[in-house]
C-alpha cells in the first residue's frame, strides 16, 4: 500500500509558484499494476519522484507498507547514448522480462509507429 497524506507540490516558474499536486489523499492498493497517465507537465514525474523519496513534498506525507524499487522517480535511469529501443531492453533483463514484447508494448502505448 502506498498513501498519501495531504501531499502537496509546488515550483517557482518565472516569479510564479506553480502547482503540481494540491492536497492529494489517495491510498494505492498492495498487489495491482497501475499506470500513471497524463499530459506533459501535469505532474507524473513530480509524483514519482516524491514516492521514491528524491524530492520533498511542500507538505504532507507518504505512508508505505512495503519497499519501493528502483527505477521508480529516478529519472536518470536511461542511458543518453542507447536508443529508446536499447533501453527498454536493458531494462527489461533487469526485471527478467521480455524484452521484444515490452519494447513492442512500449511503441504501441507511446505511439510512436
Amino acid at each position: 500500500m502506498i498513501r498519501f497524506e495531504n501531499l502537496s507540490k509546488s515550483f517557482w516558474v518565472r516569479g510564479e509558484r506553480h502547482l503540481v499536486i494540491d492536497n492529494l489523499n489517495l491510498e494505492l492498493p498492495t498487489g495491482v499494476s497501475l499506470g500513471l497517465l497524463g499530459r506533459n507537465g501535469a505532474g507524473k514525474s513530480t509524483l514519482l519522484q516524491i514516492i521514491a523519496g528524491t524530492l520533498r513534498p511542500d507538505t504532507g506525507r507518504v505512508v508505505s507498507d512495503g519497499s519501493i524499487s528502483w527505477p521508480v522517480g529516478f529519472g536518470g535511469s536511461f542511458h543518453g547514448d542507447l536508443t529508446g529501443a536499447q533501453n527498454v531492453r536493458f531494462i527489461a533483463r533487469i526485471y527478467g522480462v521480455d524484452s521484444e514484447g515490452l519494447v513492442e508494448f512500449v511503441r504501441e502505448f507511446a505511439e510512436l509507429g
